[in-house]
This record gives C-alpha cells, structure tokens and sequence, in this order.
C-alpha cells in the first residue's frame, strides 16, 4: 500500500511505525520525520495512531503491574497460611518421656 494513503489502522499495524512511536530513538525515525514533512496534511492521522498505541502501551503495562501485584499478593497469603499453619505445633511444648 502507498505510505501516502494509510489509515490510522494501517499505521497501527506497521511494525516500522509501532517501533518509531515506542522507541522514537530507534531505527525508524529519520523514516517517519521524513514521511511527516513530505505528507503534513496527515499530520492528523499519525497523531491519532500515534496516541492510540501509547494508550495501549500503558493500559498493557497497568494490566501487567496488577498482575504482578495479585502474584505477590497470592504468595505472600499462601506463605502468611504456611506460617500460621506451622506456628503452632513449634510453640507447644516438647514432651519428653
């Protein structure tokens, strides 16, 4: 498809573009400053697709910090479980015969 013709779906779905975005220091980006200053009339639709995939980017991150907090949280109330399940038979006294 001609660059000049590109949706913002199309720009999403362009590796050399998803690069550029989350990594602007990358490889990518003489490609699209320059494809910026030759189409500026599209100025729009590469800011659209441009947010869309940051939004995605944080909302992946958020979803993947929760569920390293549930992670967390699960094993540290497995290992509270342990912990009171062993506590008591080392506090009873030892009896010896």
């Amino acid at each position: 498809m001609e660059v000049s013709k590109y949706t913002v779906k199309d720009l999403l779905l362009n590796e050399s573009f998803q690069r550029w975005v989350l990594n602007p220091d990358g490889d990518g980006r003489s490609m699209w400053e320059s494809w910026q200053h030759l189409h500026p009339g599209h100025f729009e639709l590469l800011e659209e697709a441009r947010t869309i995939l940051l939004q995605l980017r944080d909302r992946v991150e958020q979803e993947i910090d929760a569920d390293e907090h549930e992670v967390w949280n699960r094993l540290k109330q497995g290992l509270d479980e342990d912990e009171e399940k062993t506590l008591p038979c080392l506090t009873q006294p030892v009896h010896k015969s």
